[in-house]
């Protein structure tokens, strides 16, 4: 049997790493100035708030009923970094550039608690899922920033 503790902080370390993404995108589609790039952001928001849902839950199941519902202070500063290059005037670009810094971050974490093989194989398929579409999102974010430069 694997140990409780262990599964229910790796699953806290990964429910504070999408509360981060959930404020995150939330705040730069406060920001930008683009209506489409807004409305990708705020789905994203909704998405990782989603994700951070199904940890929470499974957190609960392994015994954990106060899940930390809150972001990181790493999660913080980047987000107030990534406002200040706003107020900078550094556009939806810089905007875009934080949220690919954020996602990078999201991805490492999640591919190491999947290379880790701490968590019982039901919730690994969960992560997996989200690690996915992290990786997705990351891509799109990539792609709008290039697509942008190139115009």
């Amino acid at each position: 049997m694997r140990d409780q503790k262990n599964i229910v902080d790796t699953l806290e370390k990964l429910v504070e790493v999408c509360r981060d993404g959930q404020q995150g995108y939330r705040e730069a589609a406060e920001h930008v100035k683009d209506h489409q790039l807004k409305r990708l952001l705020s789905e994203v928001s909704l998405e990782r708030a989603k994700f951070a849902g199904d940890l929470e839950n499974e957190a609960v199941r392994w015994g954990k009923p106060d899940v930390d519902r809150s972001g990181s202070a790493l999660g913080a500063m980047h987000r107030g970094w990534t406002e200040l290059k706003a107020s900078l005037g550094g556009g939806d670009d810089a905007i875009l550039s934080s949220m690919e810094t954020g996602d990078t971050y999201a991805q490492k974490q999640y591919d190491e608690v999947i290379r880790d093989r701490k968590l019982p194989d039901d919730i690994v398929g969960v992560v997996r899922n989200h690690a996915q579409a992290i990786v997705g999102t990351l891509d799109r974010i990539r792609a709008l920033r290039q697509h942008r430069k190139a115009a």
